[in-house]
């Protein structure tokens, strides 16, 4: 399969909509880039892997209940530590 970290936000929400890739591979392979790169370039203060997972897997519910999925459902996003969350 392709490199799902290095494909546009449109493809991913494409193959996560197809069901040829799960919001939760698509997530995993983003932590996994993580951890692996951040240790050398520390762009991120907090990765939530437990609630990117679990947002993931509802996703992938939603997808295999035959629900409607959002334009961007299973894109993952990492947000900028100048946003007050």
């Amino acid at each position: 399969m392709t490199d799902l970290t290095r494909l546009t936000a449109t493809q991913v929400a494409a193959l996560v909509a197809s069901g040829e890739a799960s919001a939760t591979e698509v997530a995993q392979a983003h932590l996994d880039r993580v951890a692996a790169v951040d240790g050398a370039v520390h762009a991120f203060l907090h990765v939530d892997e437990e609630g990117a997972l679990a947002a993931a897997a509802s996703v992938d519910a939603a997808r295999s209940a035959g629900q409607p999925l959002g334009p961007l459902a299973g894109v993952p996003l990492a947000l900028k530590d100048v946003l007050t969350t």
